[in-house]
């Protein structure tokens, strides 16, 4: 009996150890994810306003290479941008947003809404614009020169003079009713057939891009 009582103590202790071990490991799971749950709203908050907070950090001279303005840096949603280092805003409203005469070299806004934004003679070259929303921004002598647009849609933007060289065109880009295409440069831009006779058909496809000297018409390879 006194083996028995010696081994029910020697249980008990065992048990009280591992029970307090245990409350220590639920206390430290407790909080773990009470700081997740807290990081996740601290996250959700600083996206409550998109524009300001996208716009204010970018650097004007580095575009995606700037380690501000890379708010995640990983590759595009296309493989054309494979293996780059961009800055991503994919899923963010950005209506409205001011980019005028900014470098964003790089920058992707992959599936993202930036209606009536300002784009005016912004870099862009490589930019990601899959399958994001650009209804009435103004891309007014803007560089989208390898540019991604693939599923965009430009419904009343403006590409006056913009130098459009060597986009990423899918079938599903939709140009239609695209406000201004005046002296944009579209060379080497391949566009099917039903995009580029679109193209040629508007008033606006005539004029010559200020930036490389090629006529918009001959860009498109009109049949006049």
């Amino acid at each position: 009996h006194e083996g028995a009582a010696f081994s029910t103590t020697a249980n008990v202790g065992w048990t009280k150890c591992h029970t307090t071990k245990l409350d220590a490991t639920t206390d430290d799971n407790i909080n773990l994810g009470n700081a997740f749950a807290a990081g996740m709203l601290a996250a959700t908050l600083a996206l409550s306003s998109p524009v300001q907070t996208f716009a204010a950090t970018v650097e004007k001279d580095l575009g995606a290479t700037a380690g501000s303005n890379a708010k995640i840096t990983t590759g595009g949603a296309s493989t054309l941008q494979s293996g780059r280092t961009i800055a991503i805003t994919r899923g963010v409203n950005l209506d409205r947003a001011d980019f005028g005469g900014q470098n964003l070299k790089g920058v992707a806004f992959q599936q993202s809404i930036v209606r009536d934004a300002n784009f005016k003679g912004a870099n862009l070259v490589g930019s990601s614009f899959f399958d994001a929303t650009v209804d009435g921004s103004d891309f007014e002598g803007a560089d989208m020169s390898l540019a991604n647009v693939e599923m965009a849609q430009f419904n009343r933007a403006n590409l006056k003079n913009a130098v459009l060289h060597e986009m990423y065109v899918s079938g599903s880009t939709l140009f239609e009713g695209v406000a201004d295409i005046e002296g944009s440069d579209w060379s080497d831009t391949f566009l099917r057939k039903d995009q580029q006779k679109y193209l040629c058909s508007l008033p606006s496809a005539k004029g010559t891009n200020p930036t490389t000297g090629i006529d918009t018409r001959d860009s498109l390879m009109c049949k006049d």
